[in-house]
């Protein structure tokens, strides 16, 4: 087996990262993802400075997992920005067709929760995954991950609306 790492993403690894993205989008049958092939095209730019912006955030991480020099995976948690919602990240990950079932998303996710833990800021870990989507939910739940609600008829596709289930992990930190 090939082996891979998981690191914080620095501003290098923007191209590879969208690569990854528009790989996993062309894929048939789809992942659950609620872009198109096609709407998913940023500017390198657009994603170097998320990634440097990202750096310097006590509630925010951009993970990237690496094999090879090739970006196989990506986990992004994205911050909340007023004071009421500070405490609070949302997570995303892909991971790599070829890399899935091989721990990937698990390292992905674990580097992540471990920040979290870490983290004086992160009090809640925030996600939405396809309500259908029952083999995510269960890594989701493995790692803490506890049902809150459902956004009924979020998404549509080819005709068919979708739910989206909310989820969340949340962290007790010590007050002073």
């Amino acid at each position: 087996m090939i082996p891979y790492q998981v690191r914080p993403a620095i501003p290098s690894d923007a191209a590879g990262y969208i690569g990854l993205i528009a790989a996993v989008l062309r894929e048939h049958p789809s992942v659950d993802t609620p872009y198109a092939p096609d709407e998913f095209a940023p500017p390198i730019a657009r994603i170097r400075d998320r990634i440097i912006e990202v750096s310097g955030s006590a509630n925010s991480i951009f993970l990237i997992a690496e094999a090879n020099r090739q970006v196989i995976g990506a986990l992004t948690c994205g911050g909340g920005t007023l004071r009421a919602d500070a405490h609070m990240t949302a997570l995303g990950v892909y991971v790599a067709k070829d890399w899935r079932d091989r721990g990937v998303g698990s390292a992905l996710m674990q580097a992540a929760l471990d920040w979290a833990a870490r983290s004086p800021a992160v009090e809640r870990v925030e996600l939405e995954v396809f309500a259908g989507n029952t083999r995510a939910i269960h890594v989701y739940e493995k790692f803490g991950f506890e049902r809150e609600g459902v956004k009924r008829g979020l998404y549509k596709r080819n005709g068919e609306l979708l739910d989206m289930l909310i989820m969340a992990r949340l962290f007790t930190k010590g007050k002073a």
